[in-house]
């Protein structure tokens, strides 16, 4: 039986990226040269080069349709995500649908479906059930997907995100430095989504690791900084102790809360988190923050996925670097 083509072959033979040879067969020659074009379209008659069945079958249903299903719309990281998707589609001739999913598993499942109706090419999914087997009806319909910001136990798509745990046990390690006894986690329900897992498995190993003291306080869905207020007139600040916060919303309630309580960042405790979007450098005396990158975030997803829908690819786990900001709420 003859040996099958891949693209990466292709790639090798014409001297250029995999990503190139991808945008090649998409149509999409935006600064590509005419030399360029015409190496890669003679190694792909010499090489007899076909893509995959999947993607021939793409091509004659194509709808040059992406569906991005986004967990939390009023989430300001999704906005800067949706921006990043829609930039690196500009030029590829694909447009874009977008779901908001209102992280409920039943808006999720009715997304799915209305994408599958519109017969899109290929989809980013944020998703928010936990379970692989939720998405049946996309592995049925065997469309190329792509993960973004949340991984799925036992799949086989690619996932493009932060480094959460790397980046949060860095930061425990820096408020260990600092001399703090005891680190609070302040996050939405845990649960199995795993960004959340990961940056809690972050502090609590880089707490461990440093024999500092390690709590955890989860958010309910209502009067989210009364559960801050309530636990701090049980609990006293009689260790030196920071605050942690899983993302921008707890980042808010954790200063709703001091506030209310007339504690004074870092005179009485410590405050930092993860996912300001800036709004924690303006206020006094600023505070630490980490800072991911949905916009290479996006780019990269886009890019596999583009390359995922002319061929099959090997799945995963791709984490984009996020940044500490070091200022003086520590």
């Amino acid at each position: 039986m003859k040996k099958s083509i891949t693209i990466q072959e292709v790639a090798n033979r014409a001297g250029v990226s995999k990503t190139t040879i991808s945008r090649y067969l998409n149509g999409r020659y935006d600064n590509m040269s005419l030399k360029t074009k015409e190496r890669i379209n003679q190694i792909i008659e010499e090489l007899d080069y076909r893509p995959s069945k999947q993607a021939q079958g793409l091509k004659l249903r194509k709808s040059s349709l992406i569906g991005l299903l986004i967990a939390d719309i009023e989430n300001l990281y999704s906005a800067y995500l949706i921006k990043a998707t829609q930039d690196a589609l500009s030029d590829t001739g694909y447009q874009m649908i977008i779901m908001n999913t209102n992280n409920s598993e039943e808006e999720e499942q009715k997304a799915i479906q209305k994408l599958l109706d519109q017969n899109v090419d290929g989809i980013l999914l944020q998703p928010v059930s936990t379970c692989l087997d939720s998405f049946k009806m996309i592995t049925d319909a065997d469309i190329p997907t792509v993960l973004v910001d949340r991984s799925l136990d036992k799949s086989h798509w690619t996932v493009v995100q932060s480094d959460n745990f790397k980046v949060t046990k860095e930061l425990t390690h820096e408020i260990a430095n600092k001399g703090y006894e005891k680190i609070i986690l302040v996050s939405e329900p845990i649960g199995n989504i795993s960004p959340r897992v990961e940056r809690y498995e972050g502090i609590k190993f880089g707490a461990l690791s440093k024999d500092l003291l390690f709590e955890v306080i989860e958010l309910s869905s209502k009067n989210k900084s009364n559960t801050i207020i309530n636990y701090l007139k049980k609990e006293s600040l009689n260790k030196k102790t920071a605050f942690f916060a899983s993302n921008g919303n707890a980042l808010y309630e954790i200063v709703v809360a001091l506030n209310q309580l007339d504690i004074i960042f870092p005179r009485d405790c410590g405050v930092c988190g993860y996912d300001d979007w800036f709004w924690a450098e303006l206020i006094t005396p600023g505070i630490t923050t980490i800072h991911q990158d949905p916009h290479r975030i996006g780019k990269r997803a886009v890019s596999i996925l583009l390359e995922e829908m002319i061929e099959p690819q090997q799945s995963e786990k791709i984490e984009i670097a996020a940044d500490i900001h070091l200022r003086k709420s520590l």
